[in-house]
C-alpha cells in the first residue's frame, strides 16, 4: 500500500547502458495524449491510451538494469509509450537483417538517402502523404533503380513547422549497392536522385534530396539502423497549447491511419523472410529483440503509475514469471 510519505516511495530507475529509460517521460506525455482524446470525443481509444503501460513488471539486474517481462500497451499509433517501444524493435529488427547481409553479402554496400517535399498545410497532408508513398514506389519500380538496388529500408517522418503552421513529410532510407556502383554507368550524383524524386512524385519543383555512404567504422551496422528512430516524434503534435496539441493529434491521426510507416523491399525484405521478421514495428513490444527468455525462478517486480507524483512506484508485491503474461 502506498503511502504520501516520499521516502517509502521506490521509484523506477531502468538503466541500459549507462542511460536511463524514459518511462517516466512518455507516460507523462502518454497521460497529455489521452486528455486531447478525450477533448476531441474520442472516448474509447483515450481510455486505452490512458491505460498504456499503467502497471509494468521487470526482471532486476544488477546496476539498475532491467528486462521488461509484462505491460499493457495501447498500440495506438500516435501513443508516445508505444511509438518508444516500436521503434526500439525496428532499431533491433534492421540491425538482425543488416547483419547477415554484412555476413553474407560482403559486395554490397549501404547508402544513406533522404527524400523531402515542401511542406503543407494541414488540408493537404492525407493528399502529400498519398504523393509520397506513391512516389517512392514509382522510385524503386523505375527501371534504372530495380537495376541498381538490391534492396532497401524506409522509414516515413513528419516533422511540424509551428512558425507556419505547415507540416514536412519526408522519407529516410538506406538503399544496398554493389561497391561497383561508385564506378558503374548506374552511378547517379545528388542531382539526378533530385531530378528522379521530381518525376517520380510528378512535383513542378526541384525537391531536396540527399544521398551519402555509410562511414566504413565498426559500428557501421548500428548507424545503418538508426535510420529505425525517423518516425513520429511526440514533440511534434504534443505542445503546452492544448488547442494546437488537439488540431495536430486530429490532423497527424487522420493522415496517418493505416499508413505503414517502416517497409523492407528486396534482398532486405528477403532476409527479414528468412529471420522470421514479420511486419516491422508490430507484434509483441515487450521481447523486441525477439529472444524469449524462460525466467521462471525469477519474480516479476512490479511498477505502478503514481498519479499523485506522477511517476512508476514499486509494488510490495511480486508475481512469478509463469503468471505473467504481455496484453495487447
Amino acid at each position: 500500500m502506498l503511502t504520501n510519505d516520499s521516502k517509502n516511495f521506490v521509484v523506477l530507475q531502468d538503466i541500459k547502458n549507462g542511460h536511463k529509460r524514459p518511462w517516466r517521460q512518455k507516460k507523462v506525455r502518454n497521460l497529455i495524449l489521452a486528455d486531447s482524446l478525450h477533448r476531441l470525443g474520442e472516448n474509447k481509444k483515450a481510455n486505452r491510451v490512458w491505460w498504456c503501460s499503467m502497471t509494468i513488471g521487470f526482471i532486476e539486474k544488477e546496476n539498475n538494469e532491467k528486462r521488461l517481462k509484462s505491460a499493457q500497451f495501447c498500440r495506438e499509433r500516435l501513443c508516445p509509450i508505444c511509438g518508444w517501444r516500436k521503434s526500439l524493435k525496428v532499431f533491433y529488427q534492421v540491425s538482425k537483417v543488416m547483419n547477415v547481409i554484412q555476413e553474407k553479402h560482403k559486395d554490397l554496400v549501404p547508402l544513406f538517402l533522404t527524400l523531402t517535399m515542401r511542406n503543407c498545410k494541414d488540408e493537404d497532408l492525407t493528399r502529400v502523404m498519398d504523393e509520397i508513398f506513391k512516389g517512392w514506389a514509382n522510385l524503386t519500380e523505375h527501371r534504372k533503380t530495380r537495376r541498381m538496388l538490391k534492396g532497401w529500408f524506409r522509414a516515413l517522418e513528419v516533422t511540424y513547422n509551428g512558425e507556419n503552421g505547415t507540416y514536412h513529410p519526408h522519407i529516410h532510407s538506406i538503399l544496398l549497392v554493389e561497391k561497383s556502383y561508385f564506378t558503374s554507368d548506374d552511378y547517379m550524383k545528388t542531382e539526378e536522385w533530385v531530378q528522379m524524386w521530381r518525376k517520380a512524385c510528378k512535383f513542378d519543383y526541384d525537391p531536396i534530396c540527399d544521398i551519402r555512404k555509410v562511414k566504413n567504422r565498426p559500428n557501421k551496422g548500428k548507424d545503418v539502423a538508426d535510420v529505425a528512430k525517423y518516425t513520429i516524434k511526440d514533440i511534434e503534435y504534443l505542445k503546452k497549447d492544448k488547442q494546437l496539441t488537439d488540431k495536430l493529434v486530429s490532423v497527424l491521426g487522420s493522415a496517418l491511419r493505416g499508413r505503414r510507416l517502416y517497409a523492407f523491399g528486396g534482398l532486405l525484405k528477403k532476409v527479414a523472410k528468412e529471420l522470421n521478421i514479420g511486419e516491422l514495428a508490430e507484434g509483441d513490444l515487450i521481447n523486441l529483440n525477439g529472444k524469449i527468455r524462460e525466467d521462471v525462478s525469477e519474480a516479476i517486480v512490479i511498477y505502478r503509475w503514481h498519479l499523485g507524483i506522477s511517476n512508476y512506484i514499486r509494488d510490495s508485491r511480486e508475481v512469478d514469471c509463469d503468471d505473467s503474461k504481455e496484453q495487447d
